[in-house]
């Protein structure tokens, strides 16, 4: 097996390094995917051109979305996160766990969880996001005119507000979250359509079905991010299935409801 190690945080070397020992000696080749990794833990450079299994990735889950952003857009491998951060949400296990999610990688007793994303399409740009579309005014002091429709169909939402998330039903427990959207089991085919701050108490979150493009007008330039990571401008969007699903490595069974509360009580 050759897995690809992607590291968040300088504090997570150490626990990195023992992870490629007990995977180097049992025959598992670690790579890494940028020159930190490859001067911190001593392992060889990954090149693009040689082909991987799985990747590794170490930290919380906005490192996991950095490395979906950064390395794995195009690469498309199935991925493993190892959650040091508080809430850990995407992780298969923590700390705690890791020797035995270890011995299950080593072994091969793992499966593969698909998770549904969404492509913002706009003037000569687009991204692709696992959490989230956001739309918001480039003045954070002014509300902006915002108007969402399904393509080639009806009027959804209509107002003035600071902005509009669109998010699967895996960026529901984040940003839509806190924004007043409901939590959407990730097994579902949904999208949501959260308003962010809007002027009228009248308007509503809206849980739409994921398969029906819509598109997201402005009534001026708006800032449009991807997962708080890709970011271009723009007017008029179109937001649409993506063309790729993230893939998680299991080697338990992930326990949505049990994160999300933990969550909650996080401080």
């Amino acid at each position: 097996m050759k897995l690809l190690l992607y590291v968040g945080k300088y504090e997570d070397y150490a626990l990195a390094k023992l992870i490629v020992n007990r995977l180097s000696s049992n025959g598992v080749e670690v790579y890494a995917a940028r020159d930190s990794e490859a001067r911190n833990l001593g392992i060889p450079r990954w090149d693009s051109s040689q082909a991987v299994d799985a990747a590794m990735v170490i930290g919380g889950d906005g490192t996991v979305l950095r490395f979906i952003h950064e390395i794995d857009e195009s690469l498309n491998i199935p991925i493993l996160h190892i959650g040091t951060g508080r809430v850990n949400y995407l992780s298969d296990a923590g700390t705690r766990d890791l020797p035995q999610v270890l011995d299950s990688i080593i072994k091969g007793n793992y499966w593969i969880e698909e998770r549904l994303t969404l492509k913002a399409v706009t003037a000569g740009f687009e991204c692709m996001a696992l959490n989230e579309v956001l739309v918001k005014g480039v003045d954070p002091g002014h509300l902006v005119s915002v108007t969402v429709i399904e393509e080639d169909g009806e009027e959804i939402m209509r107002a003035r507000m600071d902005g509009v998330i669109i998010a699967t039903p895996t960026g529901s427990t984040a940003y839509a979250l806190a924004a007043g959207g409901p939590a959407v089991d990730n097994r579902l085919a949904a999208k949501l359509i959260v308003p962010l701050v809007p002027f009228s108490r009248a308007i509503v979150p809206i849980v739409h079905p994921f398969d029906i493009p819509i598109k997201v007008m402005t009534s001026e330039v708006a800032h449009i991010l991807c997962d708080g990571i890709v970011a271009q401008r723009g007017a008029e969007i179109r937001i649409v299935p993506g063309d790729k699903k993230v893939m998680f490595i299991r080697t338990r069974q992930y326990r949505m409801y049990d994160k999300l509360l933990r969550r909650l009580f996080t401080p």
